[in-house]
């Protein structure tokens, strides 16, 4: 079994405003919250602990846009996606999860894709290392991203579209 759990979807060809895109992590970002409230505490990435910590990810429309890009309008496509991560706040490294949102783009040069990094050790990282649990999981990805490929629970690239 790999060490390091993650859930990956990932997907093309699906340009997005700003606005599609804001309303989309918010939605999901709330899913997630109902699926596992262990999964609702997010801190915007910093450069120190401390310093993540100043700053609480607000499930709001005007603070997740402000996000993704502080002057485009509701509007505007990304050139190529936009692009944010998030962190969990906690302790130590392997008590750690991350969400990172690459979307809005087509796709030409890069993927629209949603990343979660689970821990590696601890209460979630307990819970994710079985298998089914891991998979319900995933399924909330596939059903709210409608990805064409996501990475299984080996690790392997699934293709959806075929």
């Amino acid at each position: 079994m790999r060490k390091n759990l993650k859930i990956s979807v990932i997907w093309s060809n699906r340009k997005q405003s700003l606005k599609e895109c804001t309303e989309d992590i918010i939605i999901f970002l709330e899913c997630l919250k109902m699926f596992d409230l262990r999964l609702s505490n997010w801190f915007e990435q910093a450069y120190s602990r401390k310093e993540g910590m100043k700053n609480k990810v607000h499930f709001e429309y005007e603070y997740i846009r402000k996000q993704l890009c502080r002057k485009c309008s509701e509007n505007e496509y990304p050139e190529f996606s936009f692009l944010k991560g998030f962190w969990n706040g906690a302790e130590t490294e392997s008590l750690s999860s991350s969400i990172r949102f690459s979307i809005g783009g087509e796709g030409k040069l890069g993927t629209n894709n949603c990343v979660l990094n689970l821990p590696y050790e601890g209460e979630i990282y307990e819970y994710y290392k079985v298998k089914e649990n891991w998979e319900n999981l995933l399924n909330l990805f596939i059903d709210h991203w409608e990805p064409d490929k996501y990475r299984d629970f080996e690790d392997n690239l699934i293709d959806l579209s075929i």
